[in-house]
C-alpha cells in the first residue's frame, strides 16, 4: 500500500510584526517550517537559508532511515552557511532559525527533524499528539511539572530557546522515524500558532475539510492578537500516489532560493553592502569643456581624502560593531563555575569581545551533560534573559546533585538484621553491605546526570 500526502500551507506576517521571518516548504514528500530570529532582515535570511538547504534534498531517492541522514546533512549545511554569513558580516551575529518538519517516502514511517520550538503534530482518531519536543526553557519547566502548558504561553522568558540553527555545531537536530497511517492528519507550525494557544484549543479545530480547518486555526490566532508571524502546514495521509507541486512560502518566497544554494554567491551578495558604480565616460560635449590642467593642491586633498575616508569608515564600522557586541550577553564558563558575560563568546584576531559581569557558585561539572555540551555558551539578548538562563541552569545543577546523592550507595557500618533492606555477599565485611534497589528508590525526576 502506497501512502501519499494531500497538503495545504499558509504563512503570514500576523497583526503586529512588520515583516515575515518565517519560511516554509511543502511538497508531496516534504513538509518543513522554519522560524527565523535575529532582528532586522537577519531572521528572514536565516529561515530562508534553512528552508533552501532542506528543500535541496527533496525529490531524492532517500527512503527509510536514509531520510534522517539526508535531513541531518541539510540542516548541518544550513548551519555552516549561517556561520559563514556571520563571519563575513559580524552584524548578522545572533541570527538563527528553527527547523521542524518531516520527509516522507510513501511508506508507513516518516522521518522527523526538529531544532527549536516550531512543532509537528499528528492528529489521529480525535487525539492530538505532539511528535516534536520544544528546545526551550519553558518546555523544560512544563516537563518538570513546574508550570502548565497554559502558563508557558504567558511566561516572560518563553522566547528563550536552548537550541537553534545558528552556526553553532553543537546545536544538532532531534531526528527520529515516526509511524504514520492513512487517515492521519499532520500539522506543522511555527510558534505563531502553538505559542499563542494550547494544544487543546488546536485539537478542537482539527476536524473537517483542510481549508476550513486552516481558516479556523488562523482565526483563533487572530483573536488572540496574532503577535507573531503565523506559518501552518496541514496535510492528510491518504492511500494513493503523490500529487501536488512544491510550494515555498514566507521569507524564502521573497529570496532567490537557487541563489541561497550557492554559498559563495550568497556571501558575496551580502558582504557587498554598497555597489560602486563605474564612472561613465564623458560625452563629446562634456569632454570639450572639461579642464585639462589640475591644481596640485586639490590633487593632494583628493588623495588624502581617498586614503583617510576608507580608514575612517573602517574605524567607525569597527566601533559600531563593537558597540553592538556589548549589547549582547551569554552564560558561559567562569573557570569551573558558571558566569554571566557581556559581549559575544567568539574572539576576533585573538582579542576577547566579552567580559565577566556576574559570577555564580554553580559548578559546571554538576550540570547534565546535555547542557554542558549542547547549550553552553547560552546566548541572551539582555541581562535579564541571561539571569533567567542562569537561574534555569542553577536549578538543573541542583537537581543533578540531588539525584546523584540518591543514587550513590550508602556504607552501613553494621549488618542490618532485616535482609529485605540490604544484601551482603558471603564472607563480605559489614562495611561493604549496601542497600538494595528498594532502599535507593527516589521520586526525584530522572535527568541524564
Amino acid at each position: 500500500m502506497t501512502l501519499a500526502l494531500r497538503y495545504l500551507a499558509h504563512s503570514e506576517t500576523g497583526l503586529v510584526r512588520k515583516n515575515n521571518q518565517d519560511s516554509a516548504y511543502a511538497s508531496p514528500t516534504m513538509l518543513i517550517v522554519a522560524d527565523g530570529m535575529g532582528g532586522a532582515a537577519a531572521g528572514d535570511l536565516a529561515s530562508a537559508v534553512a528552508v533552501s538547504q532542506v528543500a535541496e534534498i527533496d525529490q531524492t531517492e532517500a527512503s527509510g532511515e536514509e531520510m534522517l541522514t539526508a535531513l541531518d546533512t541539510a540542516i548541518t549545511r544550513a548551519s555552516n552557511l549561517i556561520s559563514e554569513l556571520i563571519e563575513a558580516d559580524p552584524e548578522l551575529d545572533g541570527m538563527g532559525s528553527t527547523v521542524c518538519g518531516i520527509m516522507f517516502d510513501g511508506s508507513d514511517r516518516m522521518a522527523l527533524a526538529n531544532v527549536g520550538d516550531s512543532r509537528t503534530y499528528r492528529y489521529r482518531a480525535g487525539k492530538l499528539t505532539r511528535l516534536s519536543r520544544d528546545h526551550s526553557w519553558v518546555q523544560s519547566l512544563v516537563d518538570e511539572g513546574r508550570i502548565t502548558e497554559a502558563e508557558a504561553l504567558e511566561h516572560p522568558h518563553r522566547s528563550l530557546i536552548l537550541k537553534v540553527v545558528n552556526g553553532q555545531p553543537q546545536h544538532t537536530p532531534d531526528l527520529e522515524m515516526v509511524e504514520v497511517a492513512a487517515g492521519d492528519r499532520l500539522l506543522i507550525c511555527s510558534d505563531g500558532l502553538c505559542g499563542m494557544v494550547t494544544d487543546e484549543v488546536i485539537a478542537a479545530r482539527l476536524d473537517g475539510d483542510r481549508s476550513d480547518v486552516m481558516a479556523a486555526l488562523i482565526r483563533v490566532v487572530h483573536l488572540e492578537g496574532a503577535q507573531d508571524n503565523i506559518t501552518i502546514i496541514l496535510a492528510d495521509v491518504v492511500e494513493g500516489e503523490p500529487v501536488g507541486e512544491p510550494q515555498i512560502l514566507g521569507a524564502a518566497e521573497l529570496i532567490d532560493i537557487h541563489e541561497l544554494s550557492d554559498e559563495s554567491t550568497l556571501v558575496q551578495r551580502l558582504t557587498t553592502s554598497t555597489a560602486i558604480a563605474a564612472a561613465e565616460p564623458l560625452s563629446e560635449e562634456e569632454a570639450r569643456y572639461a579642464p585639462t590642467v589640475k591644481r596640485r593642491g586639490w590633487q593632494w586633498v583628493k588623495i588624502s581624502f581617498a586614503v583617510l575616508l576608507p580608514l575612517a569608515l573602517i574605524a567607525g564600522g569597527g566601533v559600531f560593531w563593537y558597540s553592538y557586541t556589548q549589547t549582547q550577553y551569554y552564560v558561559g564558563a567562569d573557570q569551573d563555575n558558571l558566569g554571566v558575560y557581556q559581549g559575544i563568546p567568539e574572539p576576533v584576531f585573538g582579542l576577547p569581545l566579552s567580559h565577566l559581569v556576574q559570577t555564580d557558585d554553580t559548578k559546571i561539572v554538576n550540570l547534565p551533560p546535555y547542557y554542558r555540551t549542547q547549550v553552553l555558551p547560552m546566548r541572551a539578548s539582555s541581562l535579564a534573559d541571561a539571569n533567567a538562563a542562569l537561574t534555569m541552569l542553577r536549578d538543573k545543577a541542583a537537581e543533578c546533585v540531588s539525584q546523584r546523592a540518591h543514587q550513590e550507595p550508602t556504607v552501613i557500618p553494621t549488618v542490618p538484621t532485616t535482609p529485605a533492606t540490604s544484601v551482603a555477599s558471603p564472607g563480605a565485611p559489614a562495611s561493604q553491605v549496601v542497600p538494595t534497589a528498594s532502599a535507593t528508590e527516589s521520586s526525584t525526576p530522572q535527568l541524564e546526570c
